[in-house]
């Protein structure tokens, strides 16, 4: 074998055994970013509503994950809790940063996060469902949300107000079963789970691809 071939052979092997590495960050830039984008959290008047096409973006999140990027406890009202803010909503890349147990990934995740032009994150203003409470008020479960779009500077863009609600098939199934002086916990869970259900459902999401940063 010539000296050529065998260095050739080296290189090819060396090449093999070495992957290329993805680009990282230091976690601590996400919590930052995260602090300053929920200091900066705007009122609807405040900038223009979104257009179809922002209502997509890079990475989003919930609420709740963004207050656990920023290092913040979510707070005990119903508007923060788990079930109106399902893991469903939130971008890989941010639940790496809050689960994973490998410091790599979390360094990979933080750098895909950091690098994204724009963030999108939802946001439960209201959560006016007594039933699935457990409280016996028999009315269908509305759900109030902002959907706000972020810039990479942690600068709010534009925001949009959109509400959901239970099905109706399944408020009549609720309210025809109630027939105590409070809400079974097994009928309030099968509501909450509904409303979770009808969030990822029907958030909009804009298209692919459409928007840019702004």
């Amino acid at each position: 074998m010539s000296v050529r071939s065998s260095l050739l052979s080296v290189m090819l092997v060396t090449a093999c055994g070495h992957k290329a590495h993805k680009p990282d960050a230091d976690p601590a830039k996400v919590t930052a970013l995260a602090t300053k984008m929920i200091e900066n959290s705007p009122v609807p008047a405040a900038v223009p509503e979104c257009k179809p096409e922002e209502l997509h973006a890079p990475v989003t999140v919930t609420l709740r994950t963004l207050l656990e990027l920023a290092g913040k406890k979510p707070g005990a009202e119903p508007e923060q809790a788990d079930w109106i803010n399902p893991h469903d909503l939130d971008s890989t890349a941010a639940r790496a940063v809050l689960d994973s147990s490998d410091a790599t990934a979390k360094r990979e995740a933080a750098a895909e996060l950091l690098a994204a032009p724009a963030w999108i994150v939802y946001r439960v203003d209201l959560v006016n469902a007594p039933m699935a409470m457990g409280v016996k008020e028999l009315k269908i479960g509305t759900i109030g949300t902002r959907i706000i779009r972020y810039g990479n500077d942690a600068r709010p863009t534009c925001v949009t107000v959109w509400n959901f609600q239970n099905t109706q098939a399944k408020t009549d199934w609720a309210i025809s079963i109630t027939n105590k002086s409070y809400v079974d916990g097994a009928v309030a869970k099968e509501l909450r789970d509904d409303l979770t259900a009808q969030y990822v459902k029907l958030v909009p999401r804009g298209v692919p691809g459409a928007a840019k940063s702004l």
